[in-house]
């Protein structure tokens, strides 16, 4: 297993030599980039601390987005659900000084509107309703701005979303909800995720014959070597779902 990268980095921050520096945001974003898991996310998560705590006022936002960026990442498996609050708090409160240093920073919306759908997930009641309707609004905007974003995450999960809640919600939509998955599929087709959530709203829908074909996708797909988890994870839920339309 590879040593991650802004683990090394930040070690060499300790070291006392001028010529040494610390991490850049180019680093710091190829290394979540390659993160395999939340214990590695989590590993970087100091690195990212010292580098948007010292870092050029030019960098800042961006320093920030991805400190939002490792905190959901590192919250987003917890399975205690005060945890995952506490990092989904923490992930919203960094993208916050993001947007409030860059407001058109559109992939900080992006991490805060993500964050505030896993808390929303934890918190439950009215509270989460409120969460969910912001988190949608930022993701709209993101979808806009940069549609490519995370392999169309905007679209997928802005769309994940209205396939899902219920309808006395008044945000429950289920076919705008596969209109928007069909467009992130068409922005990444071989996202896993983004035909899964494609095949579910396919369902959702009562068209279980485009549902299978994109569960045959996936089934067929090689698995990512760099997440590895997470495609074999995709594989089994589609495989649970290919038999319920069977």
């Amino acid at each position: 297993m590879h040593k991650p990268l802004l683990a090394t980095i930040f070690l060499a921050l300790a070291l006392p030599s001028a010529a040494l520096s610390g991490p850049t945001v180019t680093e710091v974003t190829a290394a979540l980039d390659r993160a395999r898991g939340a214990s590695d996310v989590a590993a970087q998560v100091a690195a990212i601390e010292s580098l948007a705590s010292g870092c050029k006022p030019a960098d800042y936002p961006m320093a920030e987005t991805q400190l939002a960026r490792a905190y959901y990442l590192t919250g987003e498996p917890e399975v205690d659900g005060a945890r995952k609050a506490g990092y989904m708090d923490k992930a919203i409160a960094a993208a916050d000084r993001a947007l409030k240093a860059d407001p058109a920073n559109a992939y900080a919306l992006y991490w805060r509107s993500m964050a505030k759908l896993q808390k929303a997930d934890v918190v439950g009641g009215l509270s989460a309703l409120s969460l969910v309707k912001d988190a949608l609004k930022g993701l709209e905007k993101v979808s806009y701005a940069d549609p490519e974003y995370d392999d169309a995450g905007a679209c997928r999960s802005w769309g994940k979303v209205l396939i899902e809640a219920p309808s006395w919600a008044f945000i429950g939509d289920r076919k705008k909800g596969l209109s928007l998955l069909l467009k992130a599929k068409d922005i990444s087709p071989r996202s896993l995720i983004n035909r899964l959530y494609l095949a579910q709203a396919y369902e959702k829908n009562g068209k279980d014959k485009d549902a299978l074909a994109e569960l045959a996708y996936i089934a067929a797909a090689p698995v990512d070597p760099a997440h590895p988890k997470d495609d074999a994870d995709i594989k089994d839920e589609a495989a649970a779902l290919a038999r319920e339309l069977n």
